[in-house]
Parts: C-alpha cells; sequence; structure tokens
C-alpha cells in the first residue's frame, strides 16, 4: 500500500492492518443502497462474526474479573472478587453497551466499594430490568436512589486526578517517577495533573520537580 501527502508526488510506502468493527448488516445496507457497493467489497476480507455480550453470559464473571483487577491496580485500590449476588446481576443484564459497558460499570464498581468485595449496590447497572428477567432476587439495594454528585464520567476523571496529584506528591514532585508508580505514561499524568485544582503546596512540589 502507497500514499502520497497532500501535493506531493512522492509515494510513501505504508504498512498497515485495517480493522472496521460494526453493528449494522452491512450487505442489506449495501441492497438498500445506504453504503456504498465498491467500499464494502473493499473491506469485506476476511469477516469475524463476534456475539453480544448478552449471548455469552457464561464469559461475564472472567470478563468482569479482568477489569476488577486491571482497575483495580489502576485506581491502587486492589480488589478481592465480586459477591455471587452482583454476579448473578452482571449475567442476567443484556449489556446494550456489550463489555465497554461492562467495563465502565466495573470501573464504577471499584471507585463505589466501601470494601475489598464489589456488591450489587455498587453497580451501576438498571436493576430494574434485571429484576424482570431474574423475578424476585431478595433484598437489593437499589443503585437508583443512590444520586452521587456528577457524572460517571465526571467521577472518575476527578478520580484519576486526585491519584496523579497523590502519586506527585508521594513522589516529591518527580513526574516521572509518579507515572511509573501508575503504570501510565507521563504525557498522560500531565493531561491529569493540569486538570487538578489550584493547590500551593501541589504547585510547588511540580516546580521543585527533579526530573
Amino acid at each position: 500500500m502507497e500514499f502520497s501527502r497532500l501535493g506531493s508526488n512522492r509515494l510513501i510506502p505504508l504498512r498497515a492492518r485495517l480493522v472496521f468493527a460494526t453493528h449494522q448488516d452491512l450487505s442489506k445496507l449495501v441492497a438498500e443502497g445506504k453504503f456504498r457497493q465498491d467500499l464494502f467489497y473493499r473491506i469485506n476480507v476476511m469477516r469475524i462474526e463476534s456475539p453480544a455480550l448478552q449471548e455469552h453470559p457464561e464469559d461475564i464473571p472472567r470478563i468482569a474479573r479482568h477489569f476488577l483487577r486491571q482497575y483495580g491496580q489502576m485506581f491502587q485500590k486492589p480488589m478481592d472478587d465480586i459477591e455471587p449476588d452482583a454476579l448473578s446481576l452482571l449475567q442476567h443484564y443484556r449489556w446494550p453497551g456489550n463489555v465497554r459497558e461492562l467495563e465502565n460499570v466495573m470501573q464504577r464498581a471499584i471507585i463505589l466499594s466501601a470494601g475489598k468485595t464489589v456488591r450489587t449496590e455498587d453497580l451501576s447497572i438498571s436493576i430494574d430490568e434485571v429484576e424482570s428477567e431474574l423475578g424476585d432476587i431478595g433484598d437489593v439495594v437499589d443503585i437508583g436512589d443512590y444520586h452521587p454528585a456528577g457524572s460517571f464520567e465526571r467521577q472518575l476523571r476527578d478520580y484519576k486526578i486526585k491519584l496523579a496529584v497523590t502519586a506527585v506528591r508521594e513522589n516529591n514532585g518527580n513526574k516521572t517517577l509518579a507515572a511509573r508508580s501508575l503504570c501510565i505514561s507521563r504525557a498522560y499524568l500531565h493531561r491529569l495533573i493540569r486538570l487538578a485544582e489550584p493547590d500551593a503546596v501541589f504547585e510547588q512540589n511540580l516546580h521543585e520537580e527533579t526530573a
């Protein structure tokens, strides 16, 4: 594969592999004239059908525990496991957002959890919808009754900022060591601390940075 920059005649070789993902039926869209036929045949080299998460609920515990370990380490809040009732909720939820939604739910559960085990009340999923699938599942705390300030994305961002600021302080302003302790890049750490609220002590530590 080759390409040239705009306004240039020099061809630049490129070795790349393109992966396209969609939940739409492209063959049907082509037949309806809603998707370019030539583009469809260009990208339709090897098709891999990936079932929706709700179609293989037996894999949900393994995937959820993977995110539990991953983000528990990232947030410096190691978690032990997921309670059986919470696992049951995860397995019977429809997951319209697929694995990405499960990833977000597990991140929020880690942040909300008061201990080292994820409980049903830590899950930000529609329990009413799950109950319609499970029937009576006993005494479950409805997350709908819990209204934390701000959206999930805002809470997650604020939590990451707090981790970044704390790491820089604990490493005496050395952002290289701080990023390493969080297992993130130095550039990402910079982006997080730039979002932090003004703090005289923190700013002083930054100016005393040794690396």
